[in-house]
């Protein structure tokens, strides 16, 4: 798995291989966000994902036989903590590098012996670990907050469990570094070298006013029964996210950097789900579920392009100053189901299907701020493309599976393999050049999943899982920068790989454990655009290292009365490409990080806490934009310490 972020409303997560760069209005992510099984369907609105949670869920492959909302490959998924019958709490006060200073408090409450009540609230600030040089104002920090309230009731075989968030994000914006490479042109690898003569990674030309600014809330409504012959779940929410931010894409100062290029967006999404299912008893002979589920969300997307340019790069006339707006309604129909039928006491067969309808409604703008008086529209409209205004829509339906059989031929020990049939419906471009490509849907993305494994644990104290997966991709929906022009396409594509996972209990008291995939995720066609031919064919997909691991030890003594835990990992990730044209300046280098944790916890529940981020210092890159050969660059956080005090009651 990779994460990294364009900007705030952009997060980009990949799982084998599989996900999606797509900032348009009118598309889907690959893989699936939701919290509380809601699915957020912009995967910039999970501002509180972390806040008060229970445990992290990543699922791998095509997800949608078993709740609400598709995905074609893989899902993550975020529970919070409920609401208890005891009354509970605790505050957590926090310190670290980058003048970080936190606040975070839960307190739980049963009311009477149907009603329990949990309220959690966060407050987080830093100064950044990057800097605008000609100021000295930080940039990659700022300060953000959240609120979560859930009430449950219970009532006999009925319970109802009512929550609600809200949170807000005001950070500073990116600091954008050039990075030059072998095929970068000398003039500008010399120009580069000298305007950055004597700073490090985390300092940059980006504009002291950029900034990333979110806010969102949420409402949901989980009603459960408890029936004699099965269990119903009615699963309502509703969702509204806002954001903006402002990035300056270079990081260089103009015009001795003869391009530069202020990119400003705004988003505003509400989204409305509702879901049903009926499930069998616990203990049922066959485990099923079915369900159906009904999504609309409705997105208001303008992002403004003010470009600067000269000579050599391109003529100062194809600057400007360019709007492209997107009015889009997103609906999705689906009914599923999945039942896991166990036969011959060792033997199951995992059969699940599902069919999906989305219906896509786009109002596409693109406005030229300066009235068409210094021809040709500005970057990245022109010099090829005109304003527009058109409206459009387009439905589409398809079916998704799953097969599985799984044996135990002896306890603790599963032997599987599965085919999926993954998912994602047609898209609608972002930032079109033209009229006619501004309405020229994607085709639907589909995946097939093969996969065989083991799970299995051994002599009560190792772990061991190991999968092997082969993905055929028709349609895969490919989303370039080319220049400053967002080129999409549908493409074929393959990935094949495996995965080890392991955990061994050395003693009561240690454990140490690890995990390893391998991927071999390419390109098996070339792409078309319009006229234009994209060469993917034989290219790796993006944010699909060749090999990554990890190694952690985690142990836990009983210590001075209380209890002292420690825990240290390390991750390993090969090199890969932040694009699909494998250009060598989107190619992130290989790269380590390394983190610690250590904590000692009385019987009275006080906690102190401290913890090391990136112990080894590594620079790496967490997105890059490729233009002119170079690779503007953002950089992740060096390395950082913190301390915590924790109090519970």
């Amino acid at each position: 798995m990779t994460l990294t972020q364009f900007n705030i409303g952009e997060p980009q997560l990949y799982i084998r291989g599989v996900g999606s760069s797509s900032d348009s209005a009118a598309s889907d992510p690959s893989i699936g966000v939701s919290i509380d099984e809601v699915s957020i369907g912009r995967s910039g609105a999970s501002a509180l994902a972390f806040l008060d949670i229970e445990r992290v869920e990543v699922l791998r492959g095509p997800q949608g036989t078993l709740y609400g909302r598709n995905a074609s490959g893989g899902a993550l998924n975020i529970y919070t903590r409920k609401p208890v019958f005891q009354n509970t709490g605790s505050l957590t006060a926090r310190i670290g590098s980058f003048d970080e200073y936190g606040l975070e408090g839960v307190v739980n409450r049963q009311l009477d012996d149907e009603t329990a009540i949990r309220f959690a609230a966060r407050y987080n600030t830093n100064d950044g670990y990057a800097e605008n040089v000609p100021t000295g104002r930080g940039l990659e920090g700022g300060t953000s907050l959240g609120a979560r309230v859930s009430v449950l009731k219970e009532a006999g075989e009925w319970s109802l469990l009512l929550s609600g968030d809200y949170s807000k994000d005001d950070m500073d914006g990116h600091a954008r570094i050039p990075v030059t490479t072998s095929a970068t042109a000398p003039a500008f690898v010399t120009l580069i070298n000298t305007l950055r003569t004597g700073l490090d990674r985390r300092q940059s030309f980006s504009s002291p006013d950029n900034y990333q600014d979110r806010t969102n809330f949420g409402v949901t409504a989980r009603v459960e029964h408890s029936g004699q012959a099965f269990d119903f779940v009615s699963l309502t929410s509703f969702r509204d996210n806002d954001y903006s931010w402002r990035d300056n894409l270079g990081g260089l100062p103009f015009p001795a950097f003869p391009l530069e290029v202020d990119d400003r967006a705004s988003e505003k999404a509400r989204q409305f789900s509702q879901e049903f299912r009926l499930a069998s008893k616990p203990g049922s002979d066959i485990n099923w579920v079915a369900g159906a589920y009904v999504f609309q969300e409705d997105i208001l997307r303008s992002e403004r392009f003010i470009v600067n340019t000269a000579l050599p790069i391109a003529p100062p006339s194809f600057g400007g100053d360019t709007t492209f707006i997107q009015d889009a309604t997103n609906r999705s129909f689906a009914v599923f189901g999945q039942a896991n039928i166990p036969f011959a006491d060792i033997w199951e067969l995992t059969l699940g299907a599902r069919w999906t309808h989305d219906k896509r409604e786009i109002h596409q703008i693109a406005i030229d701020n300066e009235g068409g008086a210094n021809p040709p529209p500005g970057i990245p409209l022109g010099p090829g493309g005109a304003p527009y205004n058109v409206s459009g829509d387009e439905s589409f339906s398809e079916p998704s599976w799953k097969i599985a059989l799984a044996v135990e031929p002896v306890d603790n020990v599963r032997l599987y393999a599965s085919y999926d049939r993954g998912y994602k419906a047609g898209a609608f471009p972002s930032t079109a050049q033209s009229g006619a490509q501004a309405l020229t849907p994607l085709a639907s993305e589909l995946l097939d999943n093969y996969e065989i494994g083991v799970k299995s644990t051994l002599m009560g104290r190792l772990r061991f899982n190991a999968a092997a997966f082969k993905l055929e991709y028709t349609d895969l929906q490919v989303y370039e920068l080319l220049g400053l022009a967002l080129v999409t396409s549908n493409a074929q594509a393959e990935v094949d790989g495996f995965e080890i996972e392991t955990a061994l209990a050395i003693t009561n008291n240690l454990t140490i454990g690890g995990s390893y995939t391998s991927l071999d995720a390419k390109f098996t066609s070339n792409a078309a655009s319009g006229a234009l031919v994209l060469p993917y064919n034989g290219n790796t997909l993006p944010r699909s290292p060749d090999s990554q691991y990890t190694l952690y030890i985690d142990s836990e003594w009983d210590v001075a009365g209380g209890v002292l835990a420690a825990r240290a990992d390390y991750q390993w990730t090969d090199a890969f490409y932040f694009d699909p044209s494998n250009n060598p300046e989107v190619l992130s280098p290989e790269h380590e990080l390394v983190s610690a944790f250590l904590s000692w916890e009385s019987p009275s529940g006080l906690k102190i806490s401290a913890y090391g981020k990136n112990l080894t210092d590594t620079e790496y890159q967490t997105h890059i934009i490729k233009n002119v050969g170079v690779g503007f660059s953002v950089f992740g956080a060096p390395r950082s310490f913190g301390v915590a005090l924790s109090q519970s009651f």
